[in-house]
């Protein structure tokens, strides 16, 4: 796939990570950001590099930095790549607020990205991978009950048409939290299926933990939007955080985006829940500083759908060829299912994302680490 999907106003939403990492660096040389580039070990389906691109602009020893992040979920890049530099060339980070400084976080998993694929190189789902590797992993029994449903052997329309039911079946019986934890929780017992954590921290992890420490070591407040898409109402900007509520984390995000919908740390039984997520990482990997981070999710098409698209495209890596007319079909339907080909929905999310970086640079600008605290 290749080539430029030009919006109506000639602003550009790219074809493939190659287009998009171009664009986005095109961007940050007009807005005189500083890039560091950390090259991935592994090559795109194009033999070409890949990279994870930093780029920072506002002084080096800002006490305040915000982090704004894409490609965490591969494909999920090219949304979230294309309001990077969309946010660069309308001059959103042109002047950062006295003594705060903006980090951009160009494709997380830019292996994903690259492969069309939501997950990394190891099949790992890098927002399940941040967690204590040391420790044991969290179970997740009910995904293990319906790790054959989830993965199905074929993707024939009624081999796929007799795991829905089984799906519903198993909500009805076990309750919605059961189904919740299955189908979207992390799991870290089957390597070859979806959601799966990993057992050691992936390229990506360690990568990213170096960026924040360099940016934001000696910071006093620190806050990362991670941009994502595939979950919600089409063209709805949803900012979630997982956070305790009496926490420092869930007082800042409620205090710059009134509208962010917060879930508790969990614990036990339900660990697999939220486990291994960015944003609590990012505020434990921080300890000098008030931090917060909080995800910002576009919705695209319904969710069975995107379901589907993830489900076929596993199916693809284990048992199909990725090189023919049913594996450049699935990689279509996953590129569509997390980016909608519709200048609406472009310009729609592209202005909600100004909105909650201007909440975040305004809440940052008014900071005060001892009330905060």
């Amino acid at each position: 796939m290749s080539g430029v999907v030009e919006s109506s106003d000639g602003r550009r939403f790219a074809a493939s990570y190659a287009e998009a990492r171009e664009c986005f660096l095109g961007a940050c040389a007009a807005a005189g950001a500083r890039v560091v580039s950390h090259a991935h070990p592994l090559a795109g389906p194009d033999g070409g590099p890949l990279f994870l691109d930093e780029a920072r602009l506002g002084a080096d020893d800002a006490p305040r930095v915000l982090f704004v992040a894409s490609g965490t979920h591969g494909i999920e890049g090219f949304c979230g790549s294309a309001i990077q530099t969309r946010l660069l060339r309308d001059g959103a980070f042109a002047r950062p607020p006295e003594g705060c400084a903006v980090v951009l976080v160009h494709a997380v998993n830019p292996w994903g990205f690259a492969w069309l694929r939501r997950v990394n190189e190891d099949n790992v789902d890098v927002n399940r991978n941040f967690l204590d590797h040391d420790a044991a992993h969290p179970e997740n029994a009910d995904y293990d009950a319906l790790h054959d449903v989830l993965n199905p052997a074929s993707v024939e329309p009624d081999v796929l048409a007799r795991g829905w039911p089984a799906l519903q079946e198993f909500e009805r019986e076990h309750g919605w939290t059961a189904a919740y934890r299955a189908m979207s929780g992390g799991q870290y017992r089957h390597p070859r299926g979806i959601q799966y954590g990993g057992v050691r921290p992936v390229w990506s992890n360690r990568v990213l933990r170096d960026v924040w420490a360099r940016n934001a070591g000696r910071a006093r407040l620190a806050a990362f939007v991670d941009l994502h898409s595939g979950l919600g109402p089409c063209g709805v900007g949803l900012l979630f955080q997982t956070a305790p509520a009496d926490g420092v984390a869930a007082r800042l995000a409620a205090g710059w985006w009134p509208d962010v919908a917060r879930s508790e740390p969990a614990a036990g039984t339900d660990a697999a829940l939220v486990s291994g997520l960015i944003g609590p990482a990012f505020v434990a990997a921080l300890p000098r500083a008030a931090a917060v981070g909080v995800v910002l999710e576009f919705g695209t098409r319904p969710m069975a759908e995107v379901g589907l698209a993830v489900q076929a495209d596993n199916w693809l890596t284990w048992h199909g060829a990725r090189d023919s007319l049913q594996g450049r079909d699935i990689e279509r339907r996953m590129r569509d299912a997390f980016l909608i080909d519709d200048d609406e929905w472009k310009e729609k999310v592209c202005a909600r994302a100004r909105e909650v970086t201007d909440q975040a640079l305004a809440g940052m600008a008014a900071f005060a680490a001892e009330a905060a605290r």
